[in-house]
């Protein structure tokens, strides 16, 4: 049985909005590495939760996206490899056993990855936005999208709910570039950008591309190709194209 739930994901400062997720349970149990090729396939990935107020919103029980390679490994989240900084273990957990993360009831614990569990899986997906903005226009227009206090010009940076693109798997990059088609520019704005001489997502993902100049960086931010094949590029920022959003997890 699959059920479509809304959880609610409340952000800092204190407040919340609906994310939709797809619990999958009964007959669609699986182990770790087959629920996350149906995740990846269906949705964007395995669950990844960042910190202790995400974690208390889900208090079901499955798969999230958290492994490991082996026991001497750190633990990692399947979207993009990221080293988890943020853990909910229950008690005597995790041990030496397992390599991949069950959650139950908000308590993590890890298990054999060749278990068959339930699974959360969550959504993802760009929203292309065909005006032409600069690159920080781009980024207040996502922020202002579905704003929760428009009246207060911190919350488009505190409480947003959207931010622009960030693009870390080949799925990712593949649902973005198939968003871009309909864009009115050959290229289009993503959530890459240069602060302070260090690059970075502006959602606050980690940067996975070793490959970004060093020299010139002042000014320029990430753009993605509608019709390329590299996963990024770097363009004035002063420049106006279309760009894309996507609702953070």
């Amino acid at each position: 049985m699959r059920k479509n739930i809304a959880l609610l994901l409340i952000l800092f400062p204190v407040c919340g909005h609906l994310l939709d997720f797809a619990y999958y349970t009964d007959s669609y149990k699986r182990n770790w590495a087959s629920a996350q090729a149906f995740c990846r396939k269906h949705h964007t990935d395995l669950v990844h939760i960042r910190n202790a107020k995400e974690s208390a919103v889900f208090q079901g029980f499955g798969w999230i996206g958290l492994y490991r390679e082996d026991a001497s490994s750190p633990w990692k989240w399947s979207r993009g490899g990221e080293i988890a900084i943020f853990t909910m273990w229950d008690h005597n957990e995790p041990d030496q056993y397992g390599n991949c993360v069950y959650t139950n009831s908000g308590k993590w614990g890890n298990k054999d990855c060749n278990d068959n569990h339930s699974f959360l899986c969550y959504d993802k997906k760009p929203i292309l936005v065909k005006e032409n903005k600069t690159w920080e226009e781009a980024l207040d227009h996502c922020r202002s999208l579905d704003a929760m206090d428009t009246d207060d010009p911190a919350s488009l940076y505190w409480k947003h709910r959207y931010d622009l693109a960030t693009l870390i798997t080949p799925d990712d990059h593949t649902a973005a570039r198939k968003s871009t088609q309909e864009a009115t520019t050959d290229e289009v704005w993503t959530g890459l950008c240069n602060l302070a001489g260090q690059w970075l997502w502006v959602g606050g993902e980690q940067m996975q591309y070793e490959d970004l100049p060093n020299c010139p960086i002042d000014g320029f931010c990430g753009v993605l190709e509608k019709n390329g094949t590299e996963p990024f590029g770097i363009r004035d920022c002063q420049q106006k194209r279309n760009f894309l959003c996507y609702k953070r997890p």
